[in-house]
């Protein structure tokens, strides 16, 4: 699926819409199948195969027990990689302290243009063209940093060798920050096969037409357990959708991006 109809989808909720009409439609339908075969061969619900019925939801309730096991899973592991991205920016960054006083001024202003960078991913959803972009800024802007680092401490020429070594604790806190940019990325990508999603939707279009089907062989409606079933079915998956997609859906990681945005004033 293209990334921008990907983000348009979720943004406007356009598959919890479309859930609530299918499921809809799949009770409609069964609801006139089971009463066309009731009025045709007397079915009832004794002769409905409850062993059927409860594979169909049980496997349903099974594969949203994954699905949303998955998903936070994967949202609490970005989270953290927040947190680590943010810890190893701050520690490289005080690091600076460390060389030369005219060396400092430069790489500050390539901090401060590094995270600015990453915060552009974090303000709003984005194709995979755009990430890519900003990911390659983010390594010409990361190289920079890098060869400014090992300039820096190899011309101290003033500083005894423990001093140097002491200086040169900056180039692992430098790889540690680009480390924890890289995992970043490779997490956004991290999502379940569309198999997963083609399936949860099937299950839920087939308990749907289960549901309309004992209805239609019972010859009654029951409105307000369609309602709660299609209501509740759509709100877990619309969950889950979000929670798998925290920069596009209503759930979001902002608590946790506020704490870059903070750092970023302190620079």
């Amino acid at each position: 699926m293209n990334d921008a109809l990907r983000i348009y989808i979720i943004d406007n909720h356009i598959i919890a819409i479309a859930l609530i009409l299918g499921m809809g439609l799949m009770v409609e339908i069964g609801w006139r199948v089971g009463r066309s075969a009731r009025a045709k061969y007397k079915a009832s619900k004794i002769n409905a195969s409850d062993t059927f019925m409860a594979a169909i939801f049980g496997l349903l309730a099974l594969v949203i027990a994954i699905s949303f096991s998955g998903a936070s899973d994967r949202f609490d592991k970005r989270r953290d990689l927040i947190m680590s991205e943010l810890t190893t920016i701050g520690s490289a960054y005080l690091t600076i302290d460390l060389l030369k006083v005219e060396d400092q001024p430069k790489l500050r202003a390539l901090f401060k243009k590094y995270v600015d960078l990453r915060l552009q991913v974090y303000k709003k959803p984005m194709n995979l063209e755009d990430q890519a972009k900003i990911f390659q800024q983010r390594v010409e802007v990361g190289n920079e940093i890098w060869r400014g680092a090992i300039k820096s401490v190899n011309t101290i020429s003033s500083l005894s060798f423990a001093d140097k070594l002491l200086a040169a604790k900056i180039l692992p806190a430098i790889t540690a920050m680009l480390d924890a940019s890289d995992f970043q990325r490779a997490a956004m990508k991290m999502h379940p096969p569309p198999a997963m999603w083609a399936l949860l939707f099937l299950l839920a279009f087939v308990g749907s037409l289960i549901a309309g089907y004992i209805m239609g062989i019972e010859e009654r409606r029951d409105w307000l357990l369609t309602v709660v079933f299609i209501i509740t079915m759509v709100a877990t998956i619309a969950l889950i959708l979000d929670i798998e997609h925290p920069r596009e859906g209503a759930i979001n990681l902002d608590k946790i991006d506020q704490e870059i945005f903070h750092f970023r004033n302190s620079m």
